[in-house]
């Protein structure tokens, strides 16, 4: 069973956590509580097994769908590109 790797899982949640600056007229306060729910999903995306692109990130904008609301367009193919890089090496296998 593959799964990502820890240092991986980190890069794509600090992804969207850089997305969070680019968010206009976010208070403090509920920038604080976005920045809480990505960091919830680390043991979420550490224990996925056999990971898939689309998978991942359907299921990311399910988990996080009001903090997907709050990000400007484009910003989604900028995560699934994050994606793409992170499980390239589960195809080379």
């Amino acid at each position: 069973m593959a799964r990502l790797r820890p240092d991986d899982v980190r890069v794509i949640l600090q992804t969207l956590e850089d997305g969070i600056n680019l968010m206009p007229k976010l208070d403090k306060m509920d920038r604080i509580r976005v920045r809480s729910k990505i960091r919830k999903q680390y043991n979420w995306l550490s224990t996925l097994s056999d990971p898939n692109i689309d998978t991942i990130f359907h299921k990311l904008e399910e988990r996080l769908s009001d903090v997907f609301s709050l990000y400007p367009f484009g910003f989604s193919d900028q995560v699934k590109k994050i994606l793409a890089e992170k499980l390239a090496h589960f195809r080379s296998v």
